[in-house]
């Protein structure tokens, strides 16, 4: 694997360190791979004739098509690698560890990858600051911030992705060159996700106007993203850093700042090109290798988050392979998937919920990797459950062979089944939070579970469950709440005691056919394939050859009395027999 390491600039060429920007570009055109040394703060060099190397102003002329903004490595590296050879044109800003020691980050690539860059036409710039100086502001004599510097460089991007996977291995990375004490009082891993807020924050003001905003989360990570509750974490980035600090944003929503694509995911798994535990075998070649997982589950599935289905799947003990989720949100922030206009009404969200879309991916055996249009069948199916009247929302479905009497089945439903279920101890024993309550039937065909919570002393709805029952089975879906006093939007978690009422929905389905309100789905059999007649081929004739007469072979002792039916007449002395003298001669 071919490395260039960009040089550094000239002395006397750099101002203060907070104020300058190193940009290590790679353009389709070059043929070797390339590797950054990111510093503690952006630097900028002089022009020079190096190839690897261009200033600031020429490199900002023109705009780019994506701009991903994460820590070293990761799901940052392989969604930038995965849109240069889509064929966008990526910048990519790397957040690193304050005070980064043990050796610099950095990427290389293959000469394959690079070949594939230059047939699609992509291409990556590469840049990067440390937390501290974007979470620093300017020194005050006029000069801007690294923050500034980070808008300046992302003007003008169709879109930007950001995530923060990779800060507990760049944690690692600095924690290697420092003692058991200086570990315990280190806070980088707080520190890198603020920067990247920060970092996010500055190249949205300077991004094009309907610029696509992608943000890459762990599955419960800042699942309310409206930044409604605020935190007080400024005294202590104050107390870490010293000087002035910028204010941080709360979260990715609120630092991308609205109409957020929020792609989710589970336990992660695999790494990128540049980490040694990007090969295919674990401990090397062997008579009988071992595969890492990254390369044996590549099949995945999306599920919308508030969906059933998106919570257990994206919750404990599922998977995603990083390589999946590169590809999945460069499609997203490339505009290969065209999203929906009606996306944000589907998913039942108010005006001020930065989340236009929330999405879980996850990973499951299969070694060849989705192609083009498999991703097109994913997401088409995810927009069709989108589109639904539950908004993708839907928790539970039961088929019955028929319902008689559709209004009789929603009125057992709602007045018997119901409250029995809500008076049990796993129900009423709730005394903190919100609850399910009660039971109403809406409409001829609808029951509603209505869940409240007391807020200044006074019971508010906080959601529903919507239980819609047809002629041929019944659906349950979570639902919003009041919307006058702020729960006018679908959650994103499941409702307390939600699991226990999707759970008892399957015997209230088993008893409306024991009462005779439904009748049971019939499965069709299928029928076995009659077997074929075999047709009898016509058999040869076969002309066999005239028997040889063999003569019986003549015996080689002939038979004895015994063998023709004699018997001994006497019996026979056996051992009396005296030994004869010898002859006198």
């Amino acid at each position: 694997m071919t490395r260039l390491t960009p040089p550094s600039p000239p002395a006397g060429t750099l101002r203060s360190a907070a104020t300058l920007l190193l940009l290590a570009i790679y353009s389709s055109t070059t043929s070797h791979g390339f590797t950054s040394h990111l510093p503690q703060s952006i630097a900028r060099p002089t022009l020079s004739n190096h190839r690897g190397l261009a200033t600031l102003d020429a490199a900002a002329s023109a705009a780019p098509d994506l701009v991903v903004i994460s820590p070293p490595g990761g799901i940052g590296e392989i969604a930038s690698v995965e849109s240069a050879l889509l064929g966008g044109s990526v910048r990519w800003f790397v957040v690193s560890a304050p005070g980064a020691g043990g050796g610099a980050a950095e990427v290389a690539l293959t000469a394959e990858t690079l070949s594939a860059m230059e047939r699609a036409g992509g291409s990556i710039e590469l840049a990067g600051a440390s937390a501290d100086a974007l979470l620093v502001n300017g020194s005050g004599d006029g000069v801007d911030g690294t923050s500034s510097a980070v808008a300046t460089w992302c003007r003008g991007a169709d879109s930007i992705l950001c995530t923060y996977d990779g800060v507990m291995e760049e944690k690692r990375r600095v924690d290697r060159a420092k003692t058991a004490e200086e570990r315990g009082m280190g806070n980088e891993e707080n520190l890198i996700k603020s920067a990247v807020r920060v970092a996010a924050r500055e190249a949205v003001k300077a991004a094009s106007r309907g610029a696509v905003k992608v943000a890459v989360l762990g599955a419960g990570e800042e699942l309310m993203m409206d930044g409604k509750e605020k935190k007080k974490g400024g005294g202590l980035l104050q107390g870490l850093l010293g000087g002035k600090q910028l204010e941080v944003p709360e979260t990715l929503g609120e630092a991308l700042m609205g109409n957020v694509v929020v792609v989710r995911h589970g336990e992660l798994f695999g790494a990128s090109a540049s980490s040694p535990e990007s090969s295919p075998f674990i401990g090397g070649p062997r008579i009988e290798p071992t595969i890492r997982d990254m390369y044996t589950m590549r099949s995945i599935r999306i599920d919308p988050t508030i969906s059933l289905s998106g919570n257990v799947l994206s919750g404990e003990g599922s998977k995603t392979n990083r390589l999946s989720m590169g590809e999945a949100a460069s499609r997203l922030a490339l505009r290969k998937i065209s999203l929906p206009s009606n996306l944000s009404n589907a998913q039942g969200q108010d005006d001020q919920d930065p989340a236009l879309l929330d999405i879980s991916v996850t990973s499951f055996s299969g070694t060849d990797a989705p192609t083009e249009d498999e991703w097109q069948t994913q997401f088409t199916r995810l927009f069709e459950r989108l589109s639904s009247p539950s908004g993708g929302a839907t928790l539970f479905t039961a088929e019955f062979g028929s319902v008689p009497n559709v209004r009789r089945l929603a009125e057992w439903i709602a007045s018997k089944w119901a409250p029995a279920i809500l008076r049990s101890y796993d129900i009423a024993g709730t005394r903190v939070g919100a609850r399910p309550v009660y039971a109403v039937q809406t409409e001829d065909n609808v029951v509603e579970i209505v869940w409240q919570e007391l807020v200044n002393f006074q019971p508010v709805t906080s959601g529903r469950m919507v239980i819609t029952v047809e002629e041929t089975g019944l659906t349950a879906a979570r639902g919003k709440g009041d919307e006058t006093k702020g729960f006018g939007k679908v959650s994103r978690v499941p409702l307390p005691g939600e699991d226990i009422l999707v759970r008892r929905l399957g015997d209230a389905a088993s008893q409306a056919v024991e009462k005779g309100l439904a009748t049971k789905a019939k499965i069709a059999s299928k029928e076995k394939p009659k077997p074929k007649p075999v047709e009898s081929k016509p058999v040869a004739a076969v002309v066999s050859a005239p028997a040889v007469e063999s003569s019986p072979a003549a015996s080689s002792s002939e038979a004895g009395p015994r063998s023709a039916g004699a018997r001994r007449s006497s019996e026979r002395s056996r051992g009396r027999r005296k030994a004869e003298p010898p002859s006198e001669e």
